[in-house]
């Protein structure tokens, strides 16, 4: 009976072990298949919720026309149902993107959204006796114009946001795939595994009894193989364990000690070196209490000061080295204005012009037109400087650096341009190499400033950012940088944020 009972259990782990395997593969299956549905449901709503605003916003357009024909309440009533149709449409799309490149541009149209809406409702407060009223419907239909105008794009953004979360599923369902081949696997070696065990059930036990007998005689007294045998064998199991218990408790006690003993030297050594790391740590803090603002305050109190003997120039360029110091410090990893840029470029060229003399000439052309774009902050600076030192720094007379800022429509173009001593089409194409650049070279460090606005424009703006390098040896480097322009408010061109 304590046979049949112990051959029972193990059939019954067997099954059950068999049986939970199943029911994962099962489980995997029925999530896959819902990953998939839920997937496509989600992809689905996006579209038909973009084709909803879409047509919402033609049918606002309308209502906004018949408006303006009749003047009647009833069309006025019309207008705001289908525009709030469309924001609820916005809306819903706004709250399932998880994607903050694609929420930013979707916030992009929906304040062009909001400006077609606030420009209705200053035209319908004036109503139509202003001399300006044909103007602003003109600019009221040319803002329809141009939300209408984006669907290409937009689309384009969900068809690229699908093909990435479809490529995400691929993998998920790769490595469910192989997970279930791993399970399935899992299966034919434990029904393997028991195939083989089953048939010495029996003998095994009996054998283990008879080497652990061998094993009492070398002075061996590990008998958890007759233990684990099963119960049949649990009476001649507590035979040999009485037999050795007592010289096994002292063989046990011993070793334990030893690895307590073991065990508190370890941690001695692992407190020293935790005090040797607090100590590192509060010396650090003590090297570090002299932050910024001591620097700001007294770099301004020198300047007082030099203002007060009278070295002007010199309390100026204290002055201009401060704001450049403190744009540095607070724009180096956040997002600036062009405004912001175009200054920082003035400070650090007034800074090179004092150092430089007339060995080298600093030029900036900028449009006063242009708007006040945003990007990353300390983008041109570290480009400027690089063509000072490792372009013109070593030029005696005639070096020239220009920075250029132009718009053409929606584009805004950034150049540094110098007449140095330019760079070799190897190491050009060394620089722009994500995969081998910058190496550990020490010299492969000097371009730096290219590289880092580089990555930093890729991450912010991805593929609407243009970053183009010429360059040609003892003639000059020239680096453009084209991005969307994106006003910080309405301007004359039309843009949004």
């Amino acid at each position: 009976m304590l046979g049949q009972k112990s051959i029972g259990l193990k059939l019954l782990i067997y099954n059950v072990i068999l049986l939970a395997l199943v029911s994962i593969i099962i489980g995997i299956s029925y999530g896959s298949s819902t990953s998939y549905s839920r997937e496509y449901n989600f992809i689905a709503n996006l579209y038909r919720e973009l084709s909803l605003f879409y047509r919402q916003m033609q049918v606002s357009r309308n209502d906004a026309q018949n408006y303006f024909y009749s003047m009647t309440d009833d069309k006025l009533i019309d207008y705001r149902n289908s525009f709030n149709t469309a924001s609820k449409n916005l809306d819903n799309i706004m709250e399932q993107v998880n994607n903050p490149y694609l929420w930013y541009r979707f916030t992009i149209l929906r304040n062009m959204m909001v400006s077609c809406n606030e420009q209705f409702e200053k035209m319908q407060f004036h109503g139509g006796n202003r001399p300006s009223y044909a103007g602003n419907y003109q600019y009221l239909m040319y803002l329809f114009e141009l939300t209408d105008g984006t669907q290409r794009e937009y689309y384009s953004y969900l068809v690229n946001y699908t093909e990435i979360r479809q490529i995400a599923i691929q993998n998920l369902w790769k490595r469910m795939t192989l997970l279930v081949t791993l399970i399935v696997a899992g299966i034919i070696l434990i029904a393997l595994f028991f195939s083989l065990s089953s048939s010495r059930w029996v003998t095994r036990p009996i054998n283990s009894i008879v080497s652990n007998i061998q094993k009492i005689k070398m002075g061996e007294y590990d008998l958890r193989q007759v233990k684990d045998s099963g119960p049949e064998f649990a009476v001649l199991g507590e035979a040999f364990d009485d037999m050795a218990s007592s010289i096994s408790s002292n063989i046990q006690s011993i070793e334990t000690n030893a690895r307590l003993r073991q065990q508190l030297l370890e941690i001695e050594n692992e407190n020293l070196r935790i005090n040797e790391q607090l100590i590192a740590s509060e010396l650090t803090v003590l090297q570090d209490q002299m932050n910024p603002h001591f620097l700001f305050n007294t770099l301004s109190m020198i300047s007082q000061i030099a203002s007060i003997e009278n070295a002007h120039q010199a309390a100026e360029l204290i002055d201009i080295t401060t704001n450049l110091l403190r744009y540095s410090l607070d724009k180096s990893n956040r997002m600036s204005t062009l405004h912001e840029e175009i200054e920082c470029v003035r400070n650090y060229f007034h800074i090179q012009r004092l150092r430089f003399g007339d060995r080298i000439t600093f030029e900036l052309h900028d449009d006063e037109n242009i708007p006040n774009t945003m990007l990353p902050g300390m983008l041109l600076q570290p480009l400027i400087e690089n063509a000072v030192l490792h372009g013109v720094g070593g030029m005696v007379k005639g070096a020239l650096v220009t920075v250029s800022i132009t718009r053409k429509n929606e584009f805004l173009f950034l150049s540094v341009e110098d007449n140095g001593r330019g760079i070799s089409a190897e190491k050009l194409e060394e620089l722009l190499n994500d995969d081998s650049y910058p190496s550990k070279d020490s010299n492969s460090r000097i371009h730096i400033g290219i590289i880092n606005a580089k990555k930093r424009l890729e991450i912010l703006f991805g593929r609407s950012a243009r970053f183009h390098v010429e360059s040609t040896e003892d003639v000059g480097t020239l680096i453009t940088i084209s991005i969307i322009c994106f006003e910080t408010e309405t301007g004359a061109g039309g843009g949004f944020v």
